[in-house]
């Protein structure tokens, strides 16, 4: 078992960030969405399925093999990270409200939202799963518990962001066409 401070600290961020994400879906209710498609779907089952490595590094020995050693001082950035991480994300909801959505597209009277986080930066969630996946490695040590959500994400966000680009530009056309112009993706635009 790799029960240490750093990682009590993801369980219990990792607690924090599904509070958060059932508290905002809760709030969208059921509303009618896109229909994934066959590699969003998997993208998205192999992200659940790599949160399961950290409990299975956790609470087993089984992956005790691809251990590694991460100093003191770096896995403390890891929490600064995790923590930055969990802020982001809840902003992120905050400023989008009713807008958010788990599929891509623009789900009914969805609107551009550009104040916020939004106002310099158009993917914020992206940018906290960002940093969730560079916290993870410092804190969980392990090669497959640690840096399984970085290679996933990656592929998951390589995947998925020109799609939800596409759908707001043919949704919101022009608009949305400025609003890529002033903003960066995951981090703010450096004018």
């Amino acid at each position: 078992m790799n029960v240490t401070l750093f990682s009590f600290v993801y369980i219990i961020c990792a607690a924090a960030a599904l509070y958060i994400r059932v508290i905002y879906m809760w709030m969208i209710g059921d509303r009618t969405a896109y229909r994934s498609s066959f590699m969003d779907k998997v993208l998205v089952f192999m992200i659940v399925a790599s949160m399961v490595a950290p409990l299975a590094y956790i609470l087993t020995p089984y992956l005790d093999f691809a251990n590694y050693t991460v100093p003191v001082e770096l896995a403390w950035s890891g929490v600064l990270l995790i923590a930055a991480s969990l802020l982001l994300l809840w902003r992120s909801h905050a400023d989008l409200g009713i807008n958010f959505a788990l599929t891509p597209g623009v789900h009914g009277e969805q609107s551009l939202i550009k104040k916020g986080v939004y106002r310099s930066v158009r993917h914020p969630m992206y940018t906290s799963l960002w940093l969730w996946a560079f916290a993870m490695p410092l804190l969980l040590p392990n090669l497959f518990a640690g840096a399984i959500f970085l290679v996933v994400f990656g592929s998951f966000y390589m995947a998925r962001v020109p799609i939800e680009e596409a759908h707001m530009t043919e949704r919101f056309g022009d608009e949305y066409k400025e609003y890529m112009e002033m903003t960066g993706r995951v981090l703010p635009k450096l004018k």
